[in-house]
């Protein structure tokens, strides 16, 4: 009877620490995994295109990415660029591409700014070719379709327009999009009559947007290239092996296309001054910036409200 006992609690230990053991094994497993930098790295990609746009121009960056680097590295954007910053500031992306004027607030949170394309921006203003629009003078009483809100080129647009002493709702009626194609677009569809753009963006749109619209030969300010980041919680292994991948990417077959693609003209390591420059937005990026529903007085997103969207499935 004793032994039957005993045989019985020792099935009952055993049943108990069985899963423990287990558990503890896929333990040391995710460590191994992390230690060798597997598991999935999350891209996010600051919504200046569509999405379907977003994945076509960054596959090879995803690719050369996975391969280096041995992991499933999957491709994220926001619905806009107001979104975008709040998921950044959530941690739902471990590297991402961003516009400088986020590139402060991003720093201030612990993100690691590790490289920047080598060509800066330059605003453009994009018209339909039939269109009578020559000079800036003829914006007046003219339909101006822009990026979202928080985009740096709604911003600069803005200012831009303020500049010429035109008063929005009076002298022009600006029309927000969801990202730069959408404007392009809209002015292509006749919805609007001129929109604000980058220069790199209008390089990347099709034949069937350039056979329809021209560049307005006025305006070319330049702006701060784009910005690659990383999670400062990604740790200094982490960020190290990135920062190499990203650095040997422009010599490499999927670089080489990349580049080619994009006019972006390389990458050369980011500075303190980059994020000096990007100073220069912060304050309009915070008196613009919504704070998002649920979310903190920071303006953080409830992580459950605005889940970014995959653009690689």
């Amino acid at each position: 009877m004793r032994r039957r006992a005993l045989l019985v609690l020792c099935a009952l230990l055993g049943g108990l620490l069985m899963p423990v053991c287990r558990a503890r094994a896929d333990d040391g497993r995710e460590t191994r995994r992390a230690a060798h930098g597997e598991g999935i790295l999350r891209l996010g990609i600051v919504p200046f295109n569509s999405v379907s746009a977003l994945l076509r121009i960054h596959r090879p960056l995803r690719d050369y990415l996975a391969r280096v680097l041995e992991r499933d590295v999957r491709i994220y954007s926001s619905r806009d660029h107001e979104q975008f910053l709040n998921n950044a500031l959530d941690g739902y992306f471990d590297v991402l591409i961003t516009t400088a004027h986020f590139l402060p607030m991003l720093v201030d949170d612990g993100f690691v700014a590790l490289v920047r394309y080598r060509n800066p921006l330059e605003v453009m203003l994009v018209t339909r070719k039939d269109s009578r629009i020559e000079k800036a003078e003829d914006l007046r009483g003219q339909r101006v379709a822009l990026p979202d809100r928080l985009s740096l080129y709604h911003i600069v647009g803005m200012q831009w327009l303020d500049g010429l002493h035109l008063r929005a709702g009076t002298d022009y009626f600006p029309k927000e999009y969801p990202s730069h194609a959408a404007a392009l677009l809209a002015v292509k569809a006749g919805r609007a009559d001129i929109a604000v753009t980058a220069n790199t963006v209008w390089a990347q749109m099709g034949d069937d947007v350039h056979g329809h619209l021209r560049p307005l030969d006025a305006n070319h300010s330049v702006l701060p290239a784009m910005m690659t980041l990383a999670r400062g919680d990604l740790g200094e292994t982490g960020i190290a092996r990135i920062r190499a991948a990203l650095d040997a990417f422009p010599g490499s077959p999927e670089g080489k296309r990349f580049f080619a693609a994009t006019g972006y003209g390389g990458y050369v390591a980011a500075t303190a001054g980059d994020v000096a420059a990007g100073r220069l937005y912060e304050p309009l990026v915070r008196r613009w910036w919504r704070h998002a529903p649920g979310g903190d007085a920071g303006g953080r997103a409830n992580p459950d409200a605005a889940r970014p969207p995959r653009a690689d499935e």
